[in-house]
């Protein structure tokens, strides 16, 4: 078991699904990352000795980057596309499915999230006498 970025991975599962849990990793990085050191298929990180666990590490520092950068990245391609005023723009400045979901029935969620607006005010006519 060993630590990065915050993340613990678990000694109980193998090293490829344990590498999944670090943002930021997907199933292509973890079967890189494997395939780099030379780890068979079934390969449970209780297994690792320090020589692979330094390896890995020194891997994760080189194709990883942290978790605001990933983040500020997506914000930067979604307000992008709400700029230029696409479609997919469009449907997240409206806070509905943007990749061709119903919603009609579904979509209860990202529905939720929409902030609706509030009833507005009945205007009272003034009458002159």
């Amino acid at each position: 078991m060993f630590l990065f970025r915050d993340t613990t991975l678990s000694e109980k599962k193998e090293i490829r699904s344990s590498l999944q849990q670090i943002y930021g990793v997907g199933l292509s990085k973890a079967n890189f990352i494997a395939a780099k050191i030379g780890l068979k298929y079934p390969y449970f990180a209780n297994n690792l000795n320090l020589y692979h666990v330094n390896l890995i590490l020194y891997l994760l520092k080189g194709l990883v980057l942290s978790d605001t950068r990933i983040k500020r990245a997506i914000e930067n391609n979604i307000t992008r596309l709400i700029t230029i005023s696409s479609y997919r723009g469009a449907r997240h400045r409206l806070t509905l499915p943007v990749r061709g979901q119903r919603t009609r029935t579904n979509a209860g969620t990202q529905r939720s999230k929409r902030i609706r607006p509030e009833k507005s005010l009945k205007k009272v006519k003034n009458y002159e006498n």
